[in-house]
């Protein structure tokens, strides 16, 4: 199944933001606020996150990680109705965060560069990835190496000037994929096909062993900003997608 995003609208949500299951949320977050902002968020947080955050040898890639996963307690404390603070998380066998509370909802979080995207919805599995374009990366040596034969092939009859972004388009629908289906690299990157064609459609092409498994999901190509890729995997046909922004809500 196949869903594309032209001309997306990031608007600021409503107070009362209910989601019913034909629902899928998707939250844009800019990673670059004040101190105070930071402060904020970090209050919100984990004895672990904030361990994690302190690891970080820069103070922005530090100060990005707070925020990312502060604002993803505050989103989830939208729906859940409770303080940020009082959010519980456990891992799943292959490590993807879920709430111990069972409330149904099923969230992804990732960031990159200046944004994050958060995702959320009500039972069905689900995966974003957003990667900030980078043209020094050596992507023929990465795409020989984890992409299938036929998204190398795809990827290398591409002209030069659009490989970088079919290269990103390629990577961050493959890693929604896995996120979403929370088996970690026990899911070989080359065990499934995405399309990666800038002009193309975002098109879950092929799944092996299981070539039925495609039918079920829906892949969506993310218009997040100039120089960003980003992508949604979620398992379900006919959903409504909502576009909010953090930033637009929490600057009123």
């Amino acid at each position: 199944m196949q869903k594309d995003t032209l001309g997306v609208t990031w608007s600021p949500p409503p107070d009362d933001l209910g989601l019913h299951e034909h629902q899928v949320d998707i939250w844009r977050v800019t990673l670059d606020l004040l101190n105070d902002s930071i402060n904020s968020l970090e209050s919100s947080l984990s004895a672990d996150e904030s361990l994690r955050a302190s690891r970080f040898h820069f103070q922005v890639d530090r100060d990005r990680f707070l925020i990312a996963h502060g604002c993803l307690r505050g989103i989830l404390a939208r729906y859940l109705g409770c303080e940020p603070h009082l959010i519980n998380f456990k891992t799943g066998d292959y490590g993807k965060p879920v709430l111990v509370s069972d409330a149904g909802f099923e969230f992804n979080l990732s960031h990159s560069g200046e944004y994050a995207l958060i995702a959320v919805v009500r039972g069905h599995k689900l995966g974003i990835d957003v990667e900030r374009i980078r043209a020094e990366i050596e992507l023929e040596r990465i795409a020989s190496r984890y992409f299938s034969p036929g998204e190398f092939s795809e990827l290398m009859a591409l002209p030069p000037d659009q490989r970088d972004i079919g290269f990103f388009n390629c990577w961050t629908r493959k890693e929604a994929y896995i996120k979403a289906q929370g088996l970690g690299l026990s899911l070989r990157l080359d065990s499934f096909d995405v399309s990666l064609t800038p002009s193309g459609s975002t098109i879950l092409r092929a799944t092996r062993p299981e070539p039925q498994e495609a039918d079920h999901w829906t892949l969506l190509s993310i218009n997040v900003a100039p120089g960003y890729a980003g992508a949604l995997a979620v398992r379900g046909p006919g959903l409504e997608f909502r576009y909010w922004d953090w930033n637009a809500r929490t600057s009123n």
